[in-house]
């Protein structure tokens, strides 16, 4: 695949394209394209486009650049554009110069999917169909504005109601008029939508359609007063809806905290604004979904963590172990816990003193070994140690420790799993000669990682 290449760093932009051309490969020369000037950009599209299966590959990848994209869009090859269609890194100028010249519906429709369109193609796609999944692919677009979806309602009557109600750009006047003909669905997306008018509030509250009260209750917009209201609902799932809500009355948390629904009082037990006297009432539910989202609370008093983390349920122990506030003597008690989920937390936590994390690392589950792997505090020693694990996972772990030493990662480059090669790469710790050593690695996404990284330095 390769000719044999110099081992000696490329000091420039201009070399770096030299080596990539010189290679033969197209991940290198598709990383380099954007850097090259003109004369050198025709030779690395020469390569690139040189093998029809290295441009059906190009066109797929998910990492392709979008200059090399808009490339490969140049070329007459219905397998390539339908490739290019559905790549979720294909560009919106480049998608608009696709659309310009398609007629084939099916290619249109994955164009309208396509996350990167632009709200002026959408709308060009609307005035030239009334297919119907095509246009429900139109509206279903982050990308079209209030002036298309308005078009939608206009020319399809109520066909795409449900899709327009819960379109972010859906504008008031619009919902107004969704809300009036909508049927129950409808109203209830068009009360949770963020530009629903006030108005549609006082008109929903009134209903006993538990459906659209609860839709009415995740609605950040309305009032301290309505959301107390729908929090105090006779139904649980409105009290649930309403229980996160940022206005609440402080006495509306405390009817709720002693709520007859779990599921009510799991959604309290994960709010920061709880009062010590809420806390310690929750601190005893028998629901142990409380307990465990009420263990993650930053505002729980020393005493409270060290009650909680006596449960015996493992979930909640691991919430302890898991909470910021937990201090290093909880956690090293923790550390000795049956359960290797707990344990794994402890090893996890950024207040785990390195003593601690000392012990775990001669533990022998992975999860326990990644987290300390991962662990800022972890000492060197212990890390150059993990470096040689046999879990790939635990190996990457250390990688990605934005502590881990140069001596440490070095050897990690010769890892036998590319992803762990590939993350190698974005590390401060290792010099840009020693990231060089990947230039002819045999995994194409190091080698394009490689030369992607080194283009960034020479474009600075």
């Amino acid at each position: 695949m390769q000719t044999q290449l110099n081992d000696s760093m490329p000091g420039s932009a201009a070399e770096l394209i030299s080596v990539a051309l010189d290679s033969g490969d197209i991940y290198s020369a598709a990383a380099v394209y954007g850097l090259a000037d003109f004369h050198d950009k025709k030779l690395l599209a020469e390569l690139i486009t040189a093998q029809r299966r290295d441009v059906l590959k190009l066109a797929r990848w998910q990492h392709t650049p979008a200059d090399v994209l808009a490339l490969l869009a140049g070329l007459e090859d219905d397998a390539v554009r339908l490739r290019l269609d559905k790549n979720p890194a294909t560009q919106t100028q480049t998608l608009s110069n696709l659309y310009r010249d398609e007629v084939d519906i099916s290619f249109i429709t994955l164009i309208a999917k396509h996350a990167h369109t632009s709200a002026d193609v959408l709308w060009q796609i609307l005035h030239t169909t009334t297919a119907t999944d095509l246009v429900r692919a139109v509206v279903k677009n982050p990308n079209a504005d209030s002036k298309t979806l308005a078009l939608v309602a206009e020319k399809f009557a109520d066909q795409f109601d449900a899709e327009l109600a819960s379109h972010p750009a859906t504008l008031g006047d619009l919902l107004m008029t969704l809300y009036a003909r909508g049927n129950e669905f409808v109203q209830a997306a068009v009360v949770a939508h963020k530009a629903c008018p006030t108005a549609i509030f006082t008109i929903a509250a009134k209903l006993e359609s538990s459906l659209i009260l609860r839709h009415l209750a995740t609605n950040p917009h309305i009032d301290k007063r309505l959301s107390a209201r729908l929090a105090l609902d006779k139904d649980y799932s409105v009290r649930r809806a309403a229980a996160s809500h940022k206005n609440l009355p402080v006495w509306v948390l405390e009817e709720l905290v002693e709520d007859q629904s779990e599921y009510v009082r799991r959604v309290v037990a994960a709010r920061e604004d709880l009062t010590p006297e809420m806390m310690n009432c929750l601190l005893a539910d028998t629901d142990h979904w409380v307990r465990q989202w009420l263990a993650l609370n930053p505002k729980l008093t020393e005493s409270q963590l060290y009650s909680l983390a006596q449960d015996e349920h493992k979930e909640v122990r691991r919430a302890v172990a898991r909470n910021p506030k937990t201090n290093s003597a909880l956690l090293s008690q923790l550390a000795n816990d049956q359960e290797v989920w707990v344990r794994a937390a402890v090893a996890n936590q950024p207040n785990t003193p390195a003593s601690t994390l000392i012990i775990l690392a001669e533990m022998d589950d992975i999860d326990v070994l990644g987290g300390v792997a991962a662990n800022p505090k972890t000492p060197q020693k212990v890390l150059q140690r993990l470096s040689y694990s046999i879990s790939a996972d635990v190996r990457r772990a250390v990688i990605l420790n934005n502590m881990a030493t140069r001596q440490t990662l070095l050897p990690l480059l010769d890892d036998p799993y590319y992803l762990n090669r590939m993350m190698l790469i974005q590390s401060r710790a290792l010099s840009a000669d020693d990231k060089w050593t990947l230039y002819d690695d045999p995994d194409p996404a190091v080698r394009f990682s490689l030369f992607t990284w080194f283009s960034r330095q020479y474009q600075q």
